[in-house]
């Protein structure tokens, strides 16, 4: 059985889109026998321009370190999502091409 993890001051409830997005994300991990670990929802210090605040984003730290996991998880998710190696971790964020979601 996998698990999702959070770390301890993730807070927050996201959007429900952007919740069962970070739902079928948990599910990629789980069918390569991995946990999913969120590292933030709408708590934390984010660059100016962010959507975490709001619920519209999630970071997850990638699983064992493979990068190569971002383009699994922008296919499973879709045009509508926005999904970017920052390094230490995967930016998750609902943001649709001309549309004002927020």
């Amino acid at each position: 059985m996998n698990y999702t993890w959070f770390r301890i001051d993730v807070q927050g409830d996201l959007q429900p889109i952007v919740a069962k997005a970070r739902g079928q994300v948990a599910f990629i991990y789980a069918y390569h026998n991995e946990d999913l670990f969120v590292s933030s929802q709408r708590e934390g210090i984010h660059g100016t321009i962010t959507l975490h605040p709001d619920g519209w984003a999630f970071d997850i730290y990638p699983p064992k370190g493979d990068w190569d996991a971002v383009p699994t998880i922008k296919a499973a998710l879709g045009k509508d999502f926005d999904v970017i190696n920052e390094g230490n971790h995967i930016h998750v964020e609902y943001d649709p091409k001309g549309t004002n979601h927020v």
